[in-house]
């Protein structure tokens, strides 16, 4: 090796542990971590978007699922018994009032009739003779021809004939009715959405049979349906009659049905162990599109608030948000902290809120003390007030957005941008939807505020990744050491490092 260059003699003489090939690999790793460190300098810098404070409406809604029935089904029976000789109508055919329906075998009425018909005429011309007699009679008797006892029987002869005459009218008519009865009308316009009997079915009447009688068919008018919705319990409370309402069914995916929510009804369904109430919304079905048992969904508004200053629900952020995300906009989470607490204090929030749930809630504070103490103690509990008030209300990003709380408001933070700089806003809000949050106060309209979900999922990368090398760095510390045998310790974050080798 004496004809080497300098350079390379060096080289060889100084690293004489290269022939381990542990130590080797372990070289290897120690030269390679700059390089590593020189290609994330390259990575392109995290862009943050921003969005104006506008007006515009909020809508908090609520969603079940339900099935499409009919407002009314008439159950089409007959007065009449006997066998069908015409039924003129099918399943899902479309009548008007008055249109045929069944037509019974009519021979034993119509004989029935005729036989009324008959004994009528019959007994009205016994009614004009004994009217004839009594009237004879009556002549003969102020001539003292005949006796008292023969004008009575005159005059009961009579009697007798014109109630006659009644009792055949009264047959007739009830003859009349029993051949209309043989011949079904519809009884209102709809369609017909079941026929389960047919031409030669010998059915019963309804109005003389013990079991009620054979059912025809089954109608409806389908030109006004309605959606039976199954509401959970937790939400039936802000579910009123008289509510809009969109209902959106999976054959038209991209039709959108307006109706009115009609009535909740007060038994609650039990199904798999949740408790949940019928709620019916009733539709306009004009152009028949919605047809009995198709499946839907239908959104409720609750609440709706008209040209209220809002701002994109991924702008709000909770105090531990807030701090989470500050390194990524440039800002340090200790002036944040401190910024928004003093805020909260010169607001008094604590007895804004009075305890609401809120950023600060509780404290009631003359001095800034007591409200920063609040502060920090509504930051411990933000969590599950936020989570509580997705889960009726719906949130955007990160915070809990006061959607319970749309008289008293929740205080929360914006970062506003301007001259290229973001400063931590606190904010007051109201309700919001799962897009868009209401400010009651804090920032003005026009103003930009930074949108900051993507920065929140960025930061808690980074954060992630730092752990991540923070516990592969002490493992390696530990297997470079000099000295050998000893197995060495975990490093932070990571598992326990292995021995070194002689």
């Amino acid at each position: 090796m004496t004809g080497a260059p300098t350079g390379v003699t060096a080289r060889v003489v100084s690293l004489p542990f290269l022939r381990c090939p542990l130590l080797r690999l372990t070289a290897f790793a120690v030269l390679a971590i700059p390089s590593v460190g020189c290609a994330r300098k390259k990575e392109t810098a995290l862009v943050i978007e921003t969005a104006p404070v506008e007006r515009r409406s909020i809508v908090l809604s609520a969603q079940a699922n339900g099935v499409v029935e009919p407002v009314t089904v008439i159950e089409v029976k007959s007065r009449a018994s006997g066998q069908i000789t015409n039924m003129p109508v099918d399943v899902g055919s479309v009548v008007k009032r008055g249109d045929l329906l069944v037509q019974i075998d009519a021979r034993d009425v119509q004989s029935r009739y005729n036989q009324a018909a008959a004994e009528l005429n019959s007994s009205s011309v016994a009614r004009t003779v004994a009217a004839s007699q009594r009237a004879r009679s009556q002549d003969l008797y102020r001539q003292r021809i005949i006796t008292a006892v023969e004008m009575e029987a005159a005059t009961l002869q009579f009697a007798n004939a014109d109630a006659a005459v009644v009792r055949a009218r009264a047959s007739l008519d009830i003859a009349r009715q029993q051949l209309q009865d043989a011949t079904i009308t519809a009884p209102t316009a709809g369609t017909v959405i079941e026929r389960p009997v047919s031409e030669g079915t010998v059915i019963t009447s309804a109005t003389s049979s013990a079991s009620g009688g054979t059912t025809i068919l089954k109608m409806a008018d389908l030109s006004k349906v309605r959606l039976r919705a199954m509401v959970n319990e937790t939400d039936i409370g802000n579910v009123l009659p008289g509510q809009l309402a969109t209902v959106t069914v999976d054959a038209f995916p991209n039709r959108r049905f307006q109706g009115v929510v009609e009535k909740v009804e007060p038994q609650a369904v039990v199904q798999q162990s949740v408790t949940m109430f019928p709620v019916l919304v009733s539709l306009s079905n004009l152009d028949g599109a919605l047809k009995p048992g198709m499946n839907g969904e239908v959104v409720m508004e609750v609440l709706r608030k008209d040209n209220v200053l809002a701002i994109p629900s991924e702008a709000v952020r909770s105090m531990r948000d807030a701090s989470t995300v500050a390194p990524v906009l440039g800002l340090e989470a200790d002036a944040i902290r401190t910024a928004t607490q003093a805020s909260f204090a010169s607001r008094n929030v604590g007895q804004a809120l009075g305890g609401g749930g809120g950023v600060g809630g509780g404290a009631g504070g003359d001095t800034a003390v007591r409200a920063r103490r609040a502060g920090r103690r509504a930051g411990r509990d933000s969590a599950g007030a936020a989570s509580s008030t997705r889960r009726r209300f719906g949130a955007g990003g990160g915070g809990g957005l006061g959607g319970g709380s749309a008289g008293r408001g929740s205080m929360q933070i914006a970062f506003v941008k301007k001259d290229d700089e973001y400063a931590p806003r606190p904010i007051r809000t109201g309700i919001s939807d799962f897009e868009f949050t209401e400010v009651v106060s804090g920032l003005e309209l026009g103003e930009q505020v930074a949108l900051v979900g993507v920065a929140v999922l960025q930061a808690q990368r980074e954060a992630t990744q730092a752990r991540i090398r923070a516990g592969r760095g002490g493992g390696l510390q530990q297997t470079t050491a000099p000295a050998g045998g000893a197995a060495g310790g975990g490093g932070p974050g990571g598992g326990g490092g292995g021995g070194g080798r002689r």
